[in-house]
């Protein structure tokens, strides 16, 4: 029998099996500790006929070669192989977003999907398969495999991904399945497929490209996906946090502590005990992952049952290009007693942690990855005698003793981020303003006038509230808004809590307002109105930078000066040239001059994954950048049709007020867009959000008499861009005594020319005015 056309193939299902006696948590960290050192036989085994593993839209075919197989776990369970020799790697790709992100990154425009020969794969899975597949092996052997421990340290080092426990985590988990393999291509060198049944997007193919982790692929499961493949709706996560209770000594001093900042703050070394209550979305969880900041160290956890066993790599001790006090940013917590669904859970962390004067976003503490919770909070906070804490929420009580101050903070309206800040010396002015928010302003001393320079910050964000509340039709509902300096380069909104660098509490007229104004914007856009996935983040930012820019025009001296530059400075650092020059609002970091690598660039609707190894900065010019420009078009488009502002304004009102308390995806906005200002504006969500290309014009008018006035003809040609690409452009066509008419050239022809008749003779013609097309445009 001839055997050479034969094939073995196995398709990937879950491990599915409901626990109700809950795991052995001891045996699960042997069984992480044992697969730790990735062992495998020293016996390989032929490939003698091809063997395919298949999941979904992946395929894996080992032609010839052979393979080496991990050292079992409990129960014989084999979670790796290694295979040296021939194969094919396949994945098709149902989303055409996603494929073009692929062509993209790939440089391969005419790519119709990822099939690639390979020579080398590390393949390791939670489920059956490799059981399956080499039922019959009876190993006498195992030792270090060079291909799995290069690979796994990549892993570990580079993506700070711990494949080990998240297998275990998926072992112990009802109808979890992870899925990691390393895959040396012909085409595109090493590539890492990953799936997670936990992560709300499940299979990702990534490529490290000059130090960065490039996400060419994200799919959503197959019974999630929409028709067009699409991702569909958010996973049902394995549970949520509701509450959490912080008891924080922030008084302890080591010798490396160090300060930071203008200022010279020093670091808060704290020791934390939070108590966390966590209900379950599902039955039969034996483990959950948690997110925790990567330099947190001596990490425990305990429940009503007592300890807990955590899974916890110190990758900073596997490279020396590491700091020694890196950890896993995911810590695997292992229950002796399963969850049950709906059944809350307290479980108490106890580590130390040393950050600046504040307590950065939420992963301070721990919290379920790609959670959305709302969540109610007490903080008990101690700091030095000569220190000063503001947190979230309520103060119940302050104490004084021996060792320091101890301050209680009730956050009785669910938050989704949680924070405080401190200051050694510092000054706090209360402004009282009819109609908002009490602004207490608390920062540390800055010296001569620092005082006012606190109030100064203070007012600009009484201004922009009460600027934001009139332009959204929309008012705060929280008591009061504390605005905190702290030592970092940045800026972070909070319900009623911002965080503003203490670098912007010096005056740059336009600039400083901006920078305020944009974190009190967050106000609205990201906490009233959140963001359905990382896909639809920029509606936060883009939109809190666009009305931060709406208020420096209309309430800063020089305002329009200010605005028409903040949209030069924008419009050179997306396009990548310099004309921005030295101007406050330039961010020359960002500016990337080779064309070849902004055309590598993903699109605004793919997040975090549009930044490349090229341009690592990606994300921040396609979100704070060239966002904020997509909205000054939809803008304009509007304006130029209707000839007024109002058509925006009941966007921006309407978008809050439907959305406020829910996430919006950036479909929900443009239903939106397309129910107040009817028709299909599928063109312009395609081309600026979905597409990104950057296009190139060339156009020329002409003026000639006509029966009734006189004939205005614009040609338009354009290049840089695919065919199917469509634009919208406002044409203004100006008379004498300040008057104006509007008229629009749909581009989606290579040249294309359109006409229209006036009663009298123009004086000019202006294609794209005011910054209402993102292009680089010649006039012939």
């Amino acid at each position: 029998m001839d055997t050479s056309r034969l094939c073995i193939a196995v398709v990937i299902t879950a491990f599915i099996a409901v626990s109700t006696r809950g795991a052995d948590p001891k045996q699960a960290e042997s069984d992480y500790q044992r697969i730790q050192k990735w062992q495998y036989t020293t016996q390989s085994i032929a490939i003698i006929q091809p063997i395919t593993i298949r999941t979904d839209t992946a395929t894996w075919t080992l032609q010839s070669g052979n393979v080496r197989l991990a050292e079992p776990i409990t129960g014989g369970r084999i979670t790796g192989l290694v295979f040296e020799g021939q194969g094919r790697f396949t994945i098709t790709i149902p989303d055409a977003v996603e494929l073009a992100q692929v062509r993209r990154f790939a440089q391969r425009r005419d790519l119709q999907s990822i099939d690639e020969p390979f020579t080398e794969l590390l393949f390791r899975t939670s489920a059956d398969t490799i059981n399956r597949l080499f039922a019959d092996s009876n190993a006498a052997s195992y030792a270090a495999n060079s291909i799995a421990g290069n690979r796994q340290n990549h892993w570990l080092i580079d993506l700070r991904t711990d494949i080990d426990a998240r297998i275990i985590a998926a072992l112990l988990n009802p109808a979890a399945l992870q899925i990691s393999a390393a895959v040396k291509t012909v085409g595109f060198d090493w590539l890492t497929y990953d799936y997670d049944s936990w992560r709300n997007e499940e299979i990702q193919i990534i490529r490290w490209l000059r130090g960065y982790p490039e996400v060419w692929l994200s799919l959503d499961r197959p019974e999630d996906r929409d028709r067009s493949g699409r991702p569909g709706p958010r996973n049902v996560l394995p549970a949520h946090l509701t509450h959490i209770d912080v008891k924080a000594d922030l008084t302890r001093f080591r010798f490396l502590t160090g300060s930071s900042g203008e200022t010279q703050q020093r670091n808060l070394n704290g020791h934390y005990v939070i108590d966390e209550t966590l209900t379950a979305n599902v039955d039969g969880i034996s483990s959950l992952r948690m997110q925790l900041m990567p330099t947190a160290f001596n990490v425990s956890a305990r429940d009503e049952n007592g300890p807990l066993v955590v899974l916890r790599d110190h990758i900073g001790g596997r490279s020396i290009n590491l700091e020694k006090h890196i950890y896993d940013g995911i810590t695997t917590i292992v229950f002796a007693q399963p969850l049950q669904a709906g059944a809350p859970r307290h479980v108490t962390f106890e580590y130390d942690l040393e950050t600046s004067n504040y307590a950065p976003g939420d992963i301070w503490y721990p919290t379920v990855p790609e959670a959305s919770d709302s969540y109610t909070a007490r903080l008990e906070l101690l700091v030095s005698r000569r220190n000063e804490v503001r947190a979230m929420g309520r103060r119940e009580n302050e104490s004084q003793n021996d060792k320091g101050k101890t301050s209680v903070w009730l956050v009785e309206k669910p938050a989704k981020m949680i924070t405080f800040s401190t200051a050694e010396h510092f000054d706090e002015v209360t402004l009282e303003v009819p109609g908002i928010p009490r602004v207490i302003s608390f920062g540390a001393t800055f010296g001569l006038g620092g005082a006012t320079r606190v109030r100064n910050t203070g007012a600009d964000v009484a201004n922009s509230l009460l600027f934001f509340q009139n332009l959204f039709d929309d008012k705060l509902d929280v008591p009061q808004i504390y605005v905190t300096s702290i030592t970092g380069g940045h800026g972070q909104a909070f319900d009623g809590f911002l965080h503003l660098s203490e670098f912007s509490y010096s005056e740059h007229p336009g600039a400083s307002e901006l920078f305020r104004a944009h974190e009190v914007a967050h106000e609205w856009w990201g906490h009233k109105v959140g963001w359905k996935s990382y896909r639809d983040q920029w509606l936060s930012e883009a939109f809190a930078e666009y009305s931060a820019m709406m208020f420096v025009r209309a309430t800063v001296q020089n305002g329009d000066r200010y605005f028409n530059e903040i949209l030069d400075v924008y419009d050179s650092i997306v396009k990548g040239n310099i004309s921005g020059g030295f101007s406050k609002f330039n961010r020359p970091w960002l500016i990337e001059q080779n064309a070849s690598y902004r055309a590598r660039l993903g699109p605004i609707g793919v997040g975090y994954r549009a930044s490349t190894g090229d341009i690592p900065g990606g994300y921040l010019i396609q979100t704070y950048y060239k966002g904020p420009l997509v909205l000054h078009m939809l803008r304009m488009l509007l304006f130029y049709k209707t000839h007024k502002d109002d058509l925006f304004v009941k966007i921006l009102r309407d978008f809050v007020k439907e959305y406020s308390g829910k996430e919006a995806s950036t479909a929900d906005f443009q239903r939106l867009v397309e129910r107040d200002a009817p028709g299909d504006w599928s063109f312009f969500f395609n081309s600026w959000i979905y597409g990104a290309e950057i296009p190139s014009y060339a156009w020329k008018s002409s003026i000639e008499p006509a029966a009734s006035g006189y004939r205005v003809s614009v040609t338009v040609t354009r290049r840089d861009t695919s065919d199917d690409f469509v634009a919208a452009v406002p044409i203004r066509v100006e008379f004498d005594q300040n008057r104006y008419g509007a008229f629009f050239v749909l581009a989606k022809e290579r040249e294309q020319m359109v006409t229209q008749n006036v009663p009298i003779k123009p004086r000019n013609v202006i294609f794209a005015p005011e910054h209402s097309l993102l292009a680089n445009i010649r006039r012939e």
